[in-house]
């Protein structure tokens, strides 16, 4: 049984606008960050956090959920980031609950989305941690600028006047940026958690809702990879020219290995990490019976739907 999955992928973003940090007056900021390159070098990239991406994760995997029939609650169906916290016979139960056990139970029986992607009960401090994980997708220094550009809001009633009136005058002006490059994205999904209560270390879901709720965790991935929502896509929808990186897998519980793309031979790695990891326990060879670490290097896009759809088969 699969256990986890990595994706690590280098993916080609165009003049998207996925993430601000706010406004100054009428120019928009990009969000940018402070890293460390291969070499030790310090650099300030353009990149979108990892709390857009799952974000973005959550809106393609609720519709999934709800096409499979999964018992998603109201608010979870209509993406309020509170989802199940917000509904009203799931509070009344969990307070009447005499410990976190019970509280997490009724949080993964009554949300799949909730199930997935987690929430906190803050009242009794009882955390559903998330199953999957993103972190920061990060312009690789070399390869990634940001730009800012000049815009002008429409007015259709500029020109009807005398022709006295300014540009500044009768419409808005703005700046607004757009990055272009090459972006590191790195996620873990931990698929052997679904259904599962981290505190009972019980299954709580039946077997059928458990795999239907890891397949659409699987494909809400792969559409996390092809099709990145964020801010500003009425106008900036991102032209995603190349996706190309590793997944890997694993069927113990050894974690499915990661490397950032911000290093060059982050394949490699993660290969030679693989293959170290099958030697130490034994099974050089990755197969579906010995629970050893598979690797799979894909080329674009669709090479990487290919591998996902053969895990979903799998599963």
């Amino acid at each position: 049984m699969i256990q986890s999955i990595s994706l690590c992928a280098r993916v080609g973003l165009n003049l998207h606008n996925l993430n601000n940090e706010g406004t100054e007056g009428n120019q928009q900021q990009t969000r940018m960050v402070h890293i460390l390159d291969e070499k030790g070098q310090k650099c300030v990239v353009n990149a979108v956090s990892g709390d857009m991406f799952k974000h973005i994760f959550v809106e393609h995997l609720t519709p999934l959920l709800l096409d499979a029939k999964e018992l998603v609650c109201p608010n979870a169906a209509a993406l309020h980031p509170d989802r199940i916290l917000l509904d009203k016979s799931f509070m009344e139960e969990a307070k009447k609950a005499s410990n976190g056990e019970s509280i997490q139970d009724l949080m993964i029986k009554n949300c799949a989305v909730t199930d997935i992607a987690g929430t906190l009960y803050a009242e009794k401090a009882v955390a559903r941690k998330s199953t999957v994980e993103f972190g920061w997708v990060v312009g690789i220094p070399e390869y990634t600028r940001t730009e800012q550009y000049f815009h002008v809001k429409y007015d259709p009633s500029r020109g009807s006047g005398t022709g006295t009136e300014s540009v500044a005058g009768t419409q808005a002006i703005f700046h607004r940026p757009a990055s272009s490059g090459l972006y590191a994205l790195v996620s873990h999904l931990e698929l052997y958690r679904i259904g599962r209560n981290d505190i009972s270390r019980k299954l709580v879901v039946e077997e059928e809702n458990r795999k239907a709720r890891m397949r659409a965790a699987i494909q809400a991935l792969g559409a996390t990879l092809i099709a990145p929502r964020g801010a500003q896509r009425n106008t900036q929808f991102p032209h995603i020219t190349s996706a190309e990186g590793v997944i890997t897998v694993s069927r113990s519980s050894i974690p499915a290995p990661t490397v950032s793309p911000l290093n060059n031979s982050y394949s490699e790695e993660i290969q030679a990490i693989a293959n170290r990891l099958n030697g130490l326990s034994n099974k050089p060879e990755a197969n579906a019976d010995n629970g050893a670490i598979e690797f799979h290097l894909f080329k674009s896009a669709s090479d990487a739907l290919g591998v996902l759809q053969r895990i979903i088969k799998e599963i």
